[in-house]
């Protein structure tokens, strides 16, 4: 007996929507698969870069860190011995920016924009460029109420460290992009 969408069978009902879910779940991740989808996961860095000194920032600064996460992140040895490193990753250009985008009729502050700007280039022991010197810059904008200074600093750090991380993430693949 057919009622609302529902099969019994005498034993327990099941409905159309689960019949039906798994085939084509399975038929989408074979498609996909057939087109030459993967998800993006970590990019393979070149090979000389399998121990990494950076330099050109602060040692213990938050792109320094940034870079070094990444780098662990996709199996490279990060160490603070350029004497010691297969390759170096030069940080040649770290700039922020913070700009007003709008402003109300009285002149307060309504929206902020951060820019950031990072310049690199990766050689190896001997000096010879694996990744020419090139530049990303990003930015992101936040509203902002001078009612809740306070949590808009908060969301203005936030802002800023994920501006910095995306910039990291682009730096890999750009860097992953010149091995090929």
């Amino acid at each position: 007996m057919l009622s609302q969408g529902l099969i019994n069978n005498g034993y327990h009902s099941v409905s159309y929507r689960s019949c039906c879910m798994k085939p084509a779940l399975l038929l989408m991740a074979v498609l996909l698969a057939g087109c030459g989808f993967h998800l993006r996961g970590s990019a393979d860095l070149p090979a000389a870069m399998s121990v990494t000194f950076i330099k050109g920032v602060r040692p213990f600064g938050t792109l320094a860190d940034d870079f070094s996460v990444a780098l662990r992140l996709r199996g490279v040895t990060v160490t603070d011995v350029e004497q010691a490193a297969t390759a170096v990753l030069h940080i040649t250009q770290n700039d922020t920016k913070k700009a007003v985008l709008s402003v109300d009729t009285n002149g307060n502050v309504l929206e902020y924009e951060i820019r950031q700007s990072v310049r690199f280039a990766v050689a190896d022991a001997d000096g010879l460029p694996v990744v020419e010197e090139q530049s990303i810059t990003l930015s992101r904008d936040y509203i902002f109420s001078s009612t809740d200074v306070l949590g808009k600093q908060r969301e203005e750090t936030v802002v800023r460290a994920t501006l910095q991380e995306s910039l990291v993430n682009l730096a890999m693949l750009r860097i992953a992009a010149a091995a090929r």
